[in-house]
């Protein structure tokens, strides 16, 4: 086989590796989509502002105790001939489980001060108590299985689990268990359940695959690689949650719900760009010696990143203000500028996506610290001004700000240790086509508004994208022959339905 067709296989197997995440996080994101439509029509904006405090205390648990996950990725990928490729997922589960039991037992019987100084209420003490089961599911056991089954690019194992127990059993647990029992404290239950079983499948994949236990891999190198990664997490936690943070020492719990309502909209959309860069980070581990077989497969992940990404940040941009009040009620409407600020950050820099993972897989650990750092702080700097004049919007923009800061100052100090190939010519073109795509819907909804035409819009500005795909001809005919294999025969009239808009044809003889 030639070298080109085993590049092309690569990026073949790539795709579909992320696809299956991506299936996974559109499963799930659609369900928990549906899922928080009910919830927020059962529950009160208060009641969403508790959910973000409660969301906070996990992050910030798993941000300061779990510290091995990428790592045991790393470390599963580089050895997966070895036979001691399992050493460091046992060392690194034993290492945090240890450090998350008396983390727990404090969380579990501090719980009446907990809530008391948290939500200010002390009647919540036993949501605290469910919260302290569900967080050594969370934080402990799934980041560390499911990083070793990453490293073993089990992607399709990762993503049937994933959508099957953590989207549609927990949501589902969720709903049940917050109207049967009459009480919010079904939400924590529904995590709690959902997570441990999730935890449970994860490890056994892992354990299946990886052997029997055996804990010869040192704890100091996981220390020593995960040290500089543990404070770009505390910079990253500190850049994800500052807003709601400081929103609730400014704000009403039911702002705070209005807020974080946008967010977990925006969440559907992250949570596609997760997929996207847990899979790149397992892939780019595995290939950090070649730094050619490096460069070519970042170009090819900016062109991809951007041709997806892109256009999804502006259609929920575009459509902010439609997709709130349908799907969460009247309630919620104020969030839908914040939605907008955040979503079009995100699409300016999609092609970042590709980045996030590249320094890591180079063991660039400081430099990730120090990207994420200094970003923070100018975003913080930026919310300590806006957050108590602006509010919700104020903090909209900070968060804005530092999306599209990190990205910014991790092109500029990856350009300093290799040759970073972007596509250019892919992030400008889609950058123009997702903007007049997004042009197009919210001047339709200028003239004619409703919420209920929301599947109108998005119909609409799909096809206006794709047309202005073809105009710019952005779409080349290895894209399509890369699709059609990745597709396969089954779906090949998507294929050639997709060839026949975005391919002229003198492109496709």
């Amino acid at each position: 086989m030639s070298n080109t067709d085993q590049s092309s296989d690569q990026h073949v197997q790539l795709t579909r590796g992320a696809s299956y995440l991506i299936i996974q996080n559109f499963g799930a994101n659609a369900i928990l989509v549906v899922s928080f439509v009910i919830l927020a029509r059962i529950i009160s904006p208060a009641d969403m502002g508790i959910l973000a405090l409660l969301q906070l205390v996990i992050a910030t648990c798993q941000t300061f105790l779990t510290w091995f996950a990428q790592a045991v990725t790393k470390y599963v990928a580089e050895n997966v001939s070895s036979d001691s490729r399992g050493a460091s997922f046992y060392q690194a589960l034993r290492a945090t489980i240890a450090i998350y039991i008396p983390v727990v037992i404090v969380i579990f019987f501090g719980s009446k001060f907990l809530a008391a100084h948290i939500l200010g209420n002390g009647d919540y003490s036993n949501l605290f108590q469910w919260l302290a089961i569900d967080i050594i599911f969370f934080g402990g056991l799934l980041p560390i299985a499911s990083a070793a089954l990453l490293g073993l690019r089990k992607f399709r194992e990762i993503a049937f689990v994933g959508l099957v127990f953590n989207g549609v059993l927990r949501q589902f647990l969720i709903l049940a268990l917050i109207v049967g029992l009459h009480n919010f404290v079904g939400l924590v239950i529904g995590w709690a359940i959902s997570d441990g079983a999730t935890a449970v499948i994860y490890v056994f994949l892992a354990v299946r695959a990886l052997g029997q236990p055996r804990f010869d891999f040192p704890l100091k190198r996981l220390t020593v690689y995960s040290a500089p990664l543990e404070l770009a997490t505390i910079v990253t936690y500190a850049q994800t949650w500052f807003d709601r943070a400081l929103l609730s020492l400014f704000v009403p719990l039911t702002i705070l719900g209005v807020y974080n309502a946008a967010l977990i909209a925006f969440g559907a959309l992250a949570g596609v760009t997760a997929a996207m860069t847990n899979m790149l980070f397992a892939a780019l581990s595995s290939i950090a010696g070649d730094r050619l077989n490096v460069r070519n497969a970042v170009r090819l992940a900016t062109r991809y990143s951007c041709l997806t990404l892109t256009p999804l940040a502006f259609a929920l941009m575009a459509t902010s203000k439609s997709a709130l009040t349908l799907f969460v009620g009247s309630g919620y409407v104020g969030g839908y500028l914040p939605l907008m600020l955040i979503c079009g950050a995100l699409g300016v820099v999609a092609f970042g996506t590709a980045l996030g993972p590249l320094y890591l897989a180079l063991g660039e650990t400081i430099l990730s610290a120090a990207v994420t750092g200094l970003s923070v702080l100018i975003s913080l700097g930026a919310a300590y001004f806006l957050l108590p004049a602006l509010g919700i919007i104020g903090a909209a923009i900070s968060r804005a700000l530092a999306i599209l800061l990190g990205t910014a100052f991790g092109v500029l100090m990856l350009r300093r240790k290799l040759t970073l190939d972007l596509d250019v010519a892919i992030i400008t073109k889609t950058l123009f086509a997702a903007g007049v795509m997004a042009a197009v819907v919210l001047g339709i909804q200028f003239v004619w508004y409703s919420k209920f035409l929301l599947p109108v819009y998005l119909l609409i500005g799909a096809a206006v994208y794709l047309v202005m795909l073809r105009l710019l001809k952005v779409a080349e005919p290895d894209d399509l022959d890369l699709l059609k294999r990745f597709l396969g025969g089954r779906f090949s009239l998507i294929s050639r339905i997709l060839e026949w808009i975005l391919l002229p044809s003198t492109a496709k003889s």
